[in-house]
């Protein structure tokens, strides 16, 4: 998804070499329900096979909550990088939409 953000100018991430550096900023709040699916999924092997990697990109339909409503991964990227670009543009005082973890649960299926 594009908000009209220069990926290379980050909030945290300052190497030069690395032209995606909000990309990764922006991205951090949801490692830990990557790692949650995964070490609940796969458990502490240090190598997937490449279905369990398919498997957990189903991550993005894990639910989270975004502002006391439940949404899915997809979603909550969708309403924090929409809050981000707010915060940028209106410089308002609003807090950053911010994902909060829940158990491991997803809340609609891909076909392929």
């Amino acid at each position: 998804m594009s908000i009209g953000c220069h990926p290379a100018f980050g909030i945290h991430h300052n190497n030069q070499l690395n032209a995606f550096n909000l990309a990764d900023d922006l991205i951090e709040p949801f490692r830990p329900i990557v790692d949650l699916n995964a070490y609940a999924h796969f458990g502490s092997g240090e190598r997937l096979s490449k279905s369990e990697r398919m498997a957990l990109a189903h991550t993005l339909h894990n639910a989270c909550i975004v502002n006391g409503v439940k949404v899915n991964i997809l979603h909550a990227i969708e309403l924090m990088t929409e809050s981000f670009k707010r915060l940028i543009l209106h410089k308002t005082s609003e807090p950053l939409a911010l994902p909060e973890i829940l158990p491991v649960e997803s809340m609609e299926g891909i076909t392929e």
